[in-house]
């Protein structure tokens, strides 16, 4: 059966995976359900003697083939099955659990970052297990944990398996990606001293002590960034808060949340100095939200983007236009921690990712499981 005949042949059941696997809340730490319904998935509807399939925590992954599989592989592909929380719910225009298809699209938290790459995923293994797959010993991990920005799903799955190559299955509307940016997310507390609201003069305010930094992070101009392939670093306060004895009483202490998104050069201890710079004597606590993840970019030249590039002008039939993201993935785990050369490559559009109404086109989901599978199939070179 070749990859066309079998994704006709399997577009409702492809539909109906997607929209119930959106149809499980899976917000970070919360993953246990959907990896429940997974796991049933996997053992009752696809041929078990011919994959491996292991449970690590919330994160779970298939080898194939089973014959020769072991713990090094030639390729890892990973979609992360946690979400973003959905808090505007009023302004979604179908439930955001409803898994709703309509037209063209399904519609849901999670459909395009990274449910559709799920689906994508599994029936692409389904796919090779009716063709009998014994290529290059190959897996799949559906990771947890990676919206949090803790990176301990992927870390998980990399700690057991052993991969040469990997391939980030984000949206990238189904483009080859190369690199991406780092991020951090930094909490500073400023300490102020409480007086009553009628007589400020007594006391320190705490939200004024923070005004510089607010300015600085809204009115400095990138440009004295250096500028490299991933353009200039952003950052942004994401969230301000602040505590007081009283609504009449000043605030004593006030804490601002920037997320920076890094580019390649730039370290923890140069965008620390870069955020504290002109704060100096100011009472102030600098504190990591979470781990800082750097940038990354594949040479182009490398055999994996090459191998990639003709992959896609044999899927898709024309010539590929790889692109950079802007955004973060599980890429800096695999790329810099533990320096697996890896690409990304995955259905709907990353714009779409945390928004209102996330959707994904079902076209999508069927191109992104032809280019999965001939990948596979078209190892040579790597």
């Amino acid at each position: 059966m070749n990859i066309e005949l079998y994704i006709e042949k399997n577009k409702s059941n492809i539909i109906k995976f997607l929209s119930q696997v959106i149809k499980i809340k899976s917000y970070s730490s919360q993953e246990e359900k959907l990896v429940t319904f997974i796991l049933h998935f996997l053992r009752t509807k696809l041929n078990t003697k011919k994959l491996y399939v292991k449970r690590i925590k919330n994160n779970i992954i298939i080898l194939l083939p089973k014959s020769n599989c072991s713990q090094k592989v030639n390729i890892l592909f990973d979609a992360h099955i946690d979400t973003v929380p959905v808090e505007n719910i009023n302004k979604w225009k179908y439930p955001p659990f409803s898994g709703k298809f309509v037209e063209d699209k399904i519609y849901g938290r999670g459909a395009t970052d990274t449910k559709a790459s799920l689906a994508a995923l599994v029936f692409t293994i389904k796919f090779l297990t009716e063709i009998n797959y014994n290529n290059k010993p190959i897996a799949f991990s559906l990771s947890s944990n990676e919206e949090d920005s803790s990176g301990k799903g992927i870390t998980e799955i990399m700690n057991y398996v052993k991969p040469r190559y990997c391939v980030i299955c984000e949206p990238s509307d189904l483009k080859i990606v190369y690199g991406h940016k780092g991020k951090w997310c930094v909490k500073l507390t400023f300490y102020g001293k409480p007086a009553h609201s009628s007589s400020p003069q007594n006391g320190i305010n705490a939200i004024y002590l923070a005004y510089p930094l607010i300015k600085k992070i809204i009115h400095t101009k990138p440009q004295q960034f250096k500028n490299t392939i991933l353009g200039k670093p952003t950052y942004t306060i994401t969230y301000i808060e602040s505590k007081t004895n009283s609504l009449n009483s000043l605030p004593y202490e006030c804490s601002v949340y920037i997320d920076y998104r890094s580019v390649i050069g730039e370290t923890e201890e140069s965008i620390k100095s870069w955020i504290l710079k002109s704060l100096e004597g100011t009472n102030i606590k600098f504190d990591p939200v979470h781990r800082f993840f750097a940038a990354w970019v594949l040479n182009k030249t490398h055999k994996l983007f090459t191998i990639a590039k003709n992959v896609y002008k044999h899927c898709f039939g024309k010539k590929p236009e790889p692109i950079l993201w802007q955004f973060c993935t599980n890429g800096s785990v695999t790329m810099v921690d533990f320096k697996i050369p890896t690409i990304g490559f995955g259905p709907g559009s990353p714009y779409l990712a945390h928004q209102d109404n996330e959707y994904v086109k079902i076209e999508d989901v069927f191109s992104a499981i032809k280019f999965y599978s001939l990948f596979c199939l078209h190892q040579e070179g790597l």
